[in-house]
């Protein structure tokens, strides 16, 4: 038994062995650079040796970094011309490259990094080791592992540019990829400095064989294991001048991860690769440099929590013309500036003001009230209007509108005011740049894309299930969401080790739309094969489309040791694949805040300036308006002219954005907008506070983000298939649209009861169908049809709520408010989030702080707006929905017609005939 026991021990160390080795010469990802449009592709025998290595390694050793061939235009881990591998340095040895964990690419001037050596921080020497990990001005690669759970704030100020634009980043399953752009400006991009990655993994995630990739500009710069679940793994990346470019920066990292033990399609969702946002960023030698001039204002980029705060400070006080300046500003600064989630904070003065990493300072006023809040005002304020950004090493940047005079102070804001830059070119690097919604392609009409247009390039998959995804955005008008289909032209093979059955899968919005079973035993090359995707899994706004394919084989089913490996490729999807969307109709809807959300519909039809009521001086209330507006303003990408007012009632036919604590809301708002039969009950009564012990404002937000840090850890420690089986965007979005749910199993009793197949229900449906008409609104926007809508969730912290005007169905009342100022700030901040924004719709969108939860109220009754000249086209267009909507009515009008055609007909003919 004993020499059964270890020969047994062989084989299993032998087939490890060999199908790391076979995996390690396949590439799981087929990488295309942007610039060049070369392929690329790790060199084969290089990384067979170093699977081999890895794999019959017991005991780790200190890792060494591992060269990449040096090419004037072939990506750094390419092939060579020859077809050969690429050659190991001279100096390099069996035991130098025994256990590599980074791999990375040629820097500056073809130097040569050192080795990587990796340091383990603990307790009180984290912040000095991650100082001179990231600080070091060395040609080094380092490795270093800490324990970030119960660290301090100082963590967040480690990185002298945060990167990521999200609050949170987590790369799921076999393989995923996240892309964004970051901007440099000329100073940072000719010095040069480090770029810093930190993660953590799940557990289960097979570090042999599991990869993180991270790309700049299009090029493969470093590549390491993915081997650190008990800690956050950083990893300090040189880059020089070279690889760096003034402007706009593609970052893109690819997980491609692997199991340890287990071969099933389920146990796929149990890998993950977490990015810690606070340590990934770039390090520059000497700290942080200086911003210059308004061209700069896009380098202030992010902090740790993928947002940028601009503070502004405004000496003259918090009246209306003062309010609608700061509106101004807000919009003007994050436009110029790209950001994605812009915060706004009213300080009184910069007392508390510091050079933090995404945070602009913004003061506005005259010359004699900006020069008693800071010394850093330009002298030319004092004779003319100065719209001008100074760098202050004590405050951080700021930008000073001034002047000797009201008038003046409005010049300087009139040239600090950004161009629309909603349809300028993006740059050719930039797959789907993050900063500017829609950060997807466009699509207004009848059109075909590519799918290396949205960024998704050829990718060979060699594992159990593929998925990635692409956005495109629609217009605030898009009116298809009952009738007509898009079709995705698939061009993709699978081999012959998949099995029949297995399923290919598109999702829109989170939504199946399609699935397709792959049939051939011998494999297949599929090119243009047609998959319908219905039009009423589409939105106004950011659409995102996922491709997913199960791919089942004999291997898994027996799933023998190194089973999990990466073997020969399964599955394909080539980046010819293409989405062609029919000519759909074009015309705007009231109530609809997913088009409010997408660019601000209907208030971007009117010529005149958009009445803004702000609720009180609160600095937390007018902060929150700025929050709203500017992220407005970022969606539609043109700012919008505001005008704020007292009260809303006197512009009964305009229409009125209402930002306010719920103390400070009219009657008239509630009940016109209809969220006075909504507003959760608790709300009516004494808020529940603690003055003192929970912060107010953005900083609420910061420790709800904390709080969020932590229990994303606490749920990834407990991850197992059960949890991650469920489709997490699905249970977030709560319906509340309660008679519907009634109306559903109403529906659902009748059928079982009534035998649905009778004439009795066909006159059922259609005398249902025509009391829907007579109720349905076209064009009245009449608020006093509202039925009594439900309360949304008591834990709801911000309430949006949208309809037409009292005296003008052409355009909209939208109600956003909180039960106290410090709530709203922090809810519209934590809304303005990039996944949280996209999921507002409905005419009432309710939300939920502490964990993220959204609520909508469909849309009942419906006014409709012209938005582009009427045209044959587009009637027939928006009838064909109408009709599909109200599908008895067109039965109905079936009916008639042919009653009609019977008539007219006998008219006709009967004169023809015989008369006896």
């Amino acid at each position: 038994m004993r020499v059964l026991s270890v020969l047994s021990a062989a084989i299993i160390a032998l087939t490890t062995a060999f199908a790391a080795a076979t995996a390690s010469a396949q590439a799981p990802f087929s990488v295309r650079d942007q610039a060049s449009d070369v392929p690329q592709s790790p060199a084969p025998q290089v990384q067979q040796r170093l699977a081999q290595d890895e794999a019959n390694t017991v005991a780790p050793t200190a890792p060494r970094t591992r060269l990449q061939p040096s090419a004037p235009v072939a990506a750094p881990f390419d092939i060579n011309q020859d077809g050969t591998s690429p050659v190991l340095p001279d100096d390099s040895d069996e035991e130098e490259f025994s256990r590599p964990s980074t791999t990375v690419s040629p820097l500056a001037g073809g130097r040569r990094p050192g080795a990587v050596v990796p340091v383990e921080a603990v307790s009180f020497e984290q912040r000095r080791a991650l100082n001179q990990l990231l600080k070091d001005d060395t040609t080094d690669v380092r490795e270093l592992r800490v324990t970030l759970e119960n660290s301090d704030d100082w963590v967040d100020s480690v990185v002298d540019r945060p990167i990521v634009p999200y609050r949170t980043l987590r790369l799921d399953g076999e393989i995923a990829f996240s892309s964004w752009t970051v901007f440099l400006n000329a100073a940072e991009a000719a010095r040069g400095g480090n770029l810093s990655i930190a993660f953590t993994n799940s557990v289960l995630v097979l570090p042999e064989a599991s990869r993180l990739r991270v790309f700049l500009n299009g090029r493969l710069i470093a590549e390491t294991a993915i081997d650190s679940p008990d800690r956050t793994k950083v990893i300090a990346l040189p880059v020089s001048s070279d690889l760096l470019r003034p402007g706009e920066n593609a970052i893109r990292l690819e997980a491609e991860m692997r199991h340890r033990i287990d071969c099933s399609i389920n146990a796929t969702f149990e890998l993950w690769t977490r990015i810690d946002t606070r340590l990934t960023g770039f390090s520059f030698g000497g700290g942080r440099i200086p911003l210059i001039g308004l061209a700069d204002i896009p380098a202030v980029g992010v902090a740790t929590n993928g947002a940028t705060r601009l503070r502004v400070v405004q000496p003259m006080g918090n009246n209306p013309a003062n309010m609608d300046r700061m509106l101004r500003a807000v919009q003007a600064a994050a436009l110029r500036g790209r950001f994605i989630q812009p915060l706004v904070e009213v300080a009184p003065d910069l007392s508390s003001a510091m050079p933090e990493p995404g945070v602009l300072n913004i003061v506005i006023g005259t010359y004699d009230m900006v020069s008693a809040v800071t010394d850093a005002v330009p002298s030319d304020g004092q004779v003319g209007p100065v719209a001008a950004m100074v760098d202050n090493p004590r405050i951080g940047p700021t930008v000073i509108i001034t002047g000797p005079n009201q008038r003046a102070v409005d010049t300087a804001l009139a040239r600090f005011d950004a161009p629309a830059i909603a349809n300028q070119p993006r740059s050719a690097i930039v797959a789907t740049p993050p900063w500017l919604v829609p950060d997807g392609v466009r699509i207004n009409g009848a059109d075909t894309i590519r799918l290396s247009q949205a960024g998704v390039e050829t990718i060979n998959f060699s594992g159990r299930r593929f998925k990635t995804h692409f956005n495109v955005t629609l217009p605030p008008d898009f009116y298809a969401a009952a009738y007509g289909e898009a079709q995705l032209l698939l061009d993709a093979a699978y081999s012959a080790d998949v099995e029949p059955g297995s399923r290919l899968s598109v999702l829109v919005n989170g939504v199946l739309s399609t699935a397709i079973s792959f049939t051939s035993s011998t494999g297949e090359v599929i090119e243009d094969f047609p998959i319908a995707l219905v039009m009423e899994n589409f939105r106004p706004g950011i659409n995102t489309i996922e491709i997913v394919a199960d791919l089942e084989t004999e291997a898994d089913a027996v799933c023998l040791p190194g089973g999990t490996v990466p073997g020969r490729d399964r599955f394909a999807l080539f980046s010819t694949t293409e989405l062609a969307f029919p000519d759909f109709a074009r015309i705007g809807q009231l109530p609809n805040l997913a088009s409010f959300a997408t660019n601000g519909f209907p208030y971007q039809l009117s010529d005149g300036p958009v009445r803004v009521r702000i609720g009180g001086t609160a600095a937390d209330t007018v902060g929150a308006a700025g929050t709203l507006i500017a992220r407005v303003a970022v969606s539609r990408g043109a700012s919008f002219p505001t005008e704020v007012v007292d009260q809303a009632g006197p512009f009964s036919r305009d229409g009125v954005i209402i930002v306010a604590p719920l103390n400070e809301v009219s009657n008239l708002a509630l009940e016109t907008t209809g969220a006075a039969r909504a507003i959760p009950s608790n709300w009516l009564q004494p808020y529940p506070t603690s003055p003192g012990a929970e912060p107010e404002g953005l900083e609420r937000y910061d420790d709800v983000l904390r709080r969020l840090r932590q229990q994303l850890r606490q749920e990834e420690v407990r991850l197992d298939r059960t949890v991650a089986a469920a489709d997490e965007a699905a249970l977030r979005d709560v319906s509340v649209d309660q008679r519907g749910e009634t109306q559903r199993s109403q529906e659902r009793w009748f059928d079982e009861v009534t035998n649905d197949n009778g004439i009795s229900r066909l006159f059922s449906n259609l005398f249902q169908s025509v009391k829907n008409a007579v109720n349905f609104n076209v064009s009245l926007g009449d608020s006093d049809r509202l039925a009594a809508m439900p309360l949304v969730s008591d834990r709801a912290t911000l309430m949006l709520a949208q309809a037409p005007a009292p005296d003008n169905s052409d355009t909209a009342w939208t109600l956003v408010t909180a039960p106290t100022a410090g709530l709203l700030s922090a809810s519209v901040a934590s809304l303005s989030a990039p996944e949280e924004w996209r999921r507002i719709g409905g005419r009432i969108t309710a939300y939920q702080l502490d964990d993220s939860q959204v609520q909508t109220v469909p849309v009942e009754q419906v006014s409709y707006l012209a938005t582009l000249p009427l045209s044959f086209t587009n009637l027939r267009l928006i009838a064909a929905n109408w009709f599909s909507i109200n599908n008895g009515i067109y039965a109905i009008a079936l009916i008639i017609v042919a009653m009609v055609l019977g008539v007219v007909t006998w008219a006709l003919v009967t004169p023809l005939g015989r008369r006896g």
